[in-house]
């Protein structure tokens, strides 16, 4: 009956997953993201990857192989992230069954409905996947601390090197686990993981060496900097379940609450890992000028979650638990919905405005920092018309988007009122503002 009841549950969610990925257009990161992995060959996939701070190439690759295979749809574009959010489910579930915890039952649904977990699973970047792998390493960790073999310290390293190809960002919160298995003094478990750690992080230096020196040329041409002030301490706090202050505040008292009813052992795993997994990211930022994003912290959610209902058995027992429980489920729900009803952006409708209005013979100027690949990874006739406004000789289609600078729009405008061009009439199409130019006659 369990098993039925586990079949149904991931059934359910995977026709949701498959609904909800169709709902809203591909928004500016996904569209970036797929300007790397349309490219034909994987040579290609990875050189977009080097360009991007703090990237690693199996996402990507995960993502142009279901593209290569079944063409750019929204379904093929976003099928992976959804595969790994349901392995995330069940090895999050077969980590609890382990565990022997109270809370096995309603873990897996309590994680799914967090609008963090959730954007992510239906969001064409690398995200999910590493979410998986860093909760199947740090089940397979657990496994080894409770019956160690060659066999389980092996997978681990394998998992972690995989989390750490996948999103680099994955590994941090093995630190803790790893610091929390010591404070319960079994040793053995601690020396065999710190050892296949370092294997795996061994294994990712070449990467590592590879791209580091074009991540920070990216940070500083992109002027991103990263200063740790309680600014970035209340976006963690109001962004850290996906949702605002409700959401957040209500998971973060409920896993404190928890945390006192967790056994020991359970604990000093859970906790260690969610206080490494925020040091370590925002350590990361620091040490290479990067901006903090609340996504950077989504491989702290299962253990929050985890504790956040600990030792729950129905809602009359540790009311104030409950409470806080219900309410970050209604907020979270609250959420999703408003998230996924809402249009967003629209990269291909906007590539198809732009494809109209260069249809009679217009070249199109898309102002930096911007790329005309935006638009062409959409709409390939879009190939032969792009311009800039130096080399413009017929009329011309300023882009604006709501990325734009208006530094570089102005910019682009006097450049042309100098040559002679004058505006002819702008009009707005999905999320566009197209502002139509005619050369002297």
């Amino acid at each position: 009956m369990v098993r039925r009841r586990d079949a149904l549950l991931l059934a359910a969610y995977a026709a949701l997953l498959i609904y909800l990925a169709q709902l809203r257009p591909f928004w500016l990161d996904e569209a970036l993201d797929l300007i790397g992995t349309t490219r034909p060959d994987l040579r290609g996939v990875v050189q977009w990857v080097v360009r991007n701070p703090g990237a690693a190439p199996l996402g990507y690759l995960t993502q142009h192989l279901f593209i290569a295979t079944f063409g750019l749809t929204r379904l093929s574009a976003r099928a992976g992230p959804a595969i790994f959010s349901i392995l995330s489910l069940i090895a999050l579930a077969g980590f609890a069954r382990d565990v022997k915890s109270s809370a096995t039952p309603i873990l897996p649904i309590a994680f799914l409905v967090l609008p963090m977990q959730l954007r992510y699973a239906v969001e064409g970047r690398p995200y999910s996947q590493a979410l998986f792998f860093a909760i199947a390493a740090l089940w397979c960790l657990w496994r080894y601390a409770a019956a160690p073999s060659l066999r389980l310290a092996v997978l681990y390293a394998a998992l972690v090197a995989t989390g750490l190809y996948t999103q680099p960002l994955s590994a941090s919160v093995q630190v803790g686990a790893l610091v929390g298995l010591a404070l319960g003094r079994q040793y053995k478990a601690v020396r065999t993981g710190c050892i296949a750690l370092g294997i795996a992080c061994l294994t990712f230096a070449p990467w590592y060496l590879y791209v580091e020196s074009a991540w920070r040329h990216e940070i500083f041409v992109n002027g991103y900097s990263s200063t740790l002030t309680p600014k970035i301490l209340l976006a963690l706090l109001r962004e850290i379940s996906g949702d605002g202050y409700v959401a957040s505040l209500s998971l973060l008292a409920a896993a404190a609450l928890g945390w006192r009813h967790t056994d020991p052992r359970s604990r000093r795993f859970l906790l260690g890992s969610v206080i490494s997994g925020v040091v370590c990211t925002l350590a990361a930022d620091a040490a290479f000028s990067y901006f903090f994003a609340s996504r950077q912290v989504l491989f702290v959610l299962p253990a929050l979650v985890w504790l956040a209902i600990s030792g729950l058995g129905s809602l009359r027992q540790r009311p104030w638990q409950s409470a806080l429980v219900v309410m970050l489920v209604v907020a979270s729900l609250a959420k999703n919905v408003s998230y996924f009803r809402s249009p967003g952006e629209d990269w291909p409708g906007a590539a198809r405005a732009l494809l109209s209005a260069t249809a009679s013979g217009a070249c199109a100027i898309v102002p930096i920092p911007e790329y005309p690949e935006l638009y062409r990874v959409f709409e390939p006739g879009l190939n032969g018309r792009f311009c800039t406004e130096s080399d413009a000789a017929g009329p011309v289609v300023v882009v604006a988007s709501r990325y734009s600078l208006r530094t570089s729009l102005a910019q682009v405008t006097r450049i042309l009122a100098q040559r002679g061009f004058r505006a002819n009439g702008e009009t707005q199409a999905a999320g566009l503002r197209l502002t139509f130019f005619l050369p002297a006659s």
